[in-house]
C-alpha cells in the first residue's frame, strides 16, 4: 500500500474470488487490508430521516408520454450503460455517495434513461435519499418509468419546449412549485453539460432549485480543457474528423463511388453539416463553464481532468443511433431532404463511418478521451 501510495492518490483492492482455498490463518489480516482501503458506502453518525415527496407533489407525472409504449430509440441509447467509455460515471457516483445524506433529494437533469441512478443506487444500496430524473426527451423518460416505476424514491420530470419563448423550461418550471419550495440537496448533469444552447440561464434555474450548500457535480468529455494530454481526444470532435475522412474515401475509393456526385453539391453538404452542429454542438472552453456556474452563484470548488479509455466499437455503436447527423449527406436523411435514405444508402453509411473511424485512429481498437468534472456548491 505505501509503494502503490506513491504513484496513485486513490486505489482500491480486489482478491480473486473463492476465500476458501486460503489458509484460514491468512484470512483477518486480508480482511484488515480491505477494511483500511475500503470508503464507507455510509458514514456513521449521519441521521437518519427517510425522505419523503412534498404534498401535492406526484412523483409519476400524469402525462400522455407516461402511457406511450417504450421506443426502440430510447431502448437503443439505454445500452451504452454497457459501454467501457461510460465508466465516466464512476467518479461522480464516488461523489454522490459521499455527500448525498439520507432524508436528501438529488436531481438528475438531464438524467435520460436512468443509468447514473442505477449506478448510485448499486453504490448507497438502500439509502433513503430521493432522486428526481429531469430530462427533455419523453423516449428516455419512458425507458425509465419502466425501469423506476416501483421504486418510491425516484420521480420523473419532462422539460418541456415552450414554443413561443422558445427554450425549453427551466428547472423550478419543470418540477412544479411544490419541489421548488422544498428545494434539492444535489444537482447533477452528466455528459450533457455541452448540449446546452442557453446555460447561463439553465444553470441560474438550478441555483433557484438548489439548497444553501447544495452540490452540483457537472461532467462531460466535449469540454475544451487545458488539462487535457496531447494524445486525448474530445469526444465529439471524433464526428468532425470522422467525415473530413469519409471526404476522402469517398473521392477515392471505388466503392463509395456512387457517392462521389454529392460531394459536389455545396447547398447540400452545408446543410447536412449545419444539422451536424445542432446534435454535435461546436466544443466550448473550460472556462466559460466555470464562468457561467460562477455567474449563477456557485462556488467552483474542484476541477479534475480525467482519461477515459473508449473503445472504437462501442463508440461506433453509438453513433449509429445518431448516423443522419454524422454522415447524412450519403443518402439523405427525413429531416435535411424530406425523405429517409434507401436501406442501402443506410448500409453504405454505416459501413463508412467504420471505415472513417478505422482509417482516423490507425485501425485501433480504443482510443483516450479526456474528461473534465466540475464540483460547486451553492
Amino acid at each position: 500500500m505505501e509503494v502503490a501510495g506513491r504513484f496513485a492518490s486513490g486505489f482500491g483492492i480486489a482478491t480473486e474470488c473463492g476465500w476458501g482455498r486460503r489458509a484460514p490463518a491468512t484470512i483477518p489480516e486480508l480482511l484488515r487490508i480491505h477494511r483500511e482501503l475500503s470508503a464507507p458506502v455510509h458514514e456513521s453518525g449521519r441521521s437518519r430521516g427517510r425522505f419523503a415527496w412534498p404534498s401535492g407533489f406526484a412523483r409519476i407525472p400524469d402525462e400522455e408520454w407516461t402511457r406511450q409504449p417504450v421506443d426502440v430509440f430510447g431502448l437503443r441509447y439505454d445500452t451504452v450503460e454497457n459501454h467501457g467509455w461510460y465508466r465516466n460515471l464512476d467518479p461522480t457516483v464516488e461523489d454522490l455517495a459521499r455527500h448525498l445524506e439520507e432524508g436528501q433529494l438529488l436531481i438528475d437533469y438531464s438524467g435520460g434513461t436512468g443509468i447514473l441512478l442505477e449506478r448510485l443506487q448499486l453504490r448507497i444500496f438502500d439509502r433513503r435519499v430521493g432522486m428526481l430524473i429531469v430530462d427533455s426527451s419523453p423516449k428516455f423518460l419512458r425507458v425509465a418509468l419502466d425501469k423506476f416505476s416501483g421504486d418510491e424514491r425516484v420521480g420523473l420530470r419532462l422539460l418541456r419546449w415552450l414554443k413561443e419563448a422558445k427554450r425549453l423550461e427551466f428547472l423550478d418550471e419543470a418540477i412544479g412549485p411544490e419541489l421548488a419550495a422544498r428545494g434539492a440537496d444535489a444537482i447533477t448533469s452528466t455528459n450533457a453539460i455541452h448540449l446546452y444552447m442557453d446555460l447561463p440561464e439553465t444553470v441560474t434555474s438550478w441555483a433557484r432549485v438548489l439548497r444553501p450548500g447544495g452540490r452540483v457535480f457537472v461532467q462531460s468529455g466535449n469540454i475544451r480543457n487545458p488539462q487535457a494530454r496531447p494524445s486525448e481526444w474530445i469526444l465529439d470532435e471524433t464526428v468532425w474528423a470522422i467525415h473530413e475522412v469519409a471526404l476522402g474515401l469517398v473521392r477515392n475509393d471505388p466503392r463509395y463511388a456512387a457517392y462521389r456526385p454529392l460531394l459536389d453539391d455545396e447547398p447540400r453538404m452545408q446543410a447536412h453539416v449545419a444539422y451536424r452542429d445542432r446534435v454535435f454542438l461546436p466544443v466550448r472552453p473550460l472556462d466559460y463553464y466555470v464562468g457561467c456556474l460562477e455567474g449563477a452563484g456557485f462556488t467552483v470548488e474542484a476541477v479534475t481532468a480525467r482519461t477515459i479509455e473508449t473503445s472504437v466499437e462501442d463508440w461506433f455503436q453509438f453513433l449509429t443511433a445518431y448516423h443522419e447527423a454524422v454522415l447524412g449527406w450519403l443518402g439523405g436523411s427525413a429531416k435535411v431532404n424530406g425523405a429517409p435514405p434507401t436501406k442501402e444508402a443506410e448500409r453504405d453509411r454505416l459501413l463508412l463511418i467504420r471505415h472513417a473511424m478505422d482509417t482516423l485512429l490507425g485501425g485501433r481498437q480504443s482510443f483516450r478521451c479526456c474528461w473534465t468534472y466540475i464540483n460547486c456548491v451553492k
